[in-house]
């Protein structure tokens, strides 16, 4: 009578095997194993799956993070554990592929653009400190230095959930280019709190895999300078470490960056 060969069959003890004996005690064999190597969906399901997990923060784990945040910083009496659950479950969040990185973000808009924008930078330098974040001189946080684009879907006050796609859907277009294909809310002044709820995420973005993420909902005004022409970014300067602040002209198109939506 033949036996199927076990998953750490050979292996010596170690990371290694306790992990694969874990999923043997699932009734992973062998032959689910090597079909890693073979299947490529079953290989982008795994993938997503892990990223999902190294990457973003659960829904209760961002509820935690903003109460302290709140008590913290913005003192905010509007924000307590009993209105945000008042909001039911967060949306259900679809899986990442090579067309998008999606993650649930738990948001507070304060019905004001700009001082959202400025009030989600502050929990961005807390989580990351101030060694471990920078915001270009330019972006100033006035009338003058940003502003909500024209025709944009807009945010009502107070708390929410949305999922947030994080630059691969529309990696290497620029901002001008993405607007008008815009069909669900871009990305504005939620971005650096994505940072603050996310920082694993943060801190991987590398411009390839896990894009750096533009704002196509805000526009920019460097320096306050009158021409509102840039639009801000958000990414991860390696040799630094820093979670980096800064705005670019929307006609610039790379292919390390990519704006951001929520829905």
């Amino acid at each position: 009578m033949s036996t199927r060969q076990t998953l750490t069959e050979g292996l010596p003890n170690g990371k290694g095997q306790q992990v694969l004996r874990k999923l043997q005690t699932r009734e992973v064999d062998i032959d689910d194993y090597c079909a890693i190597g073979t299947n490529d969906a079953l290989l982008d399901d795994i993938v997503a799956a892990i990223l999902k997990h190294r990457l973003f923060a659960t829904p209760e784990e961002q509820i935690k993070r903003l109460l302290e945040i709140n008590e913290v910083l913005w003192k905010d009496i509007a924000i307590t554990e009993a209105a945000i659950r008042a909001l039911g479950d967060p949306p259900e969040c679809p899986p990442s592929d090579e067309n998008g990185l999606y993650c649930v973000c738990l948001f507070f808009e304060v019905g004001d653009a700009v001082k959202t924008f400025e009030r989600n930078w502050q929990p961005c330098v807390q989580v990351h400190g101030q060694d471990g974040t920078w915001k270009w001189d330019g972006v100033l946080f006035t009338p003058k230095g940003v502003k909500q684009r024209d025709g944009v879907m807009l945010r009502r006050p107070g708390l929410r959930w949305q999922v947030a796609e994080l630059g691969r859907q529309f990696k290497g277009k620029s901002v001008s280019n993405v607007r008008p294909q815009l069909k669900v809310m871009g990305m504005g002044q939620e971005l650096p709190f994505v940072a603050a709820l996310h920082p694993k995420w943060a801190v991987s973005m590398n411009g390839d895999g896990i894009p750096y993420v533009d704002a196509p909902d805000l526009e920019v005004a460097p320096s306050a300078g009158g021409e509102f022409s840039d639009a801000p970014y958000l990414d991860f300067y390696r040799d630094d470490r820093l979670v980096d602040l800064r705005a670019r002209r929307i006609e610039y198109s790379s292919s390390y960056y990519g704006s951001g939506s929520l829905q």
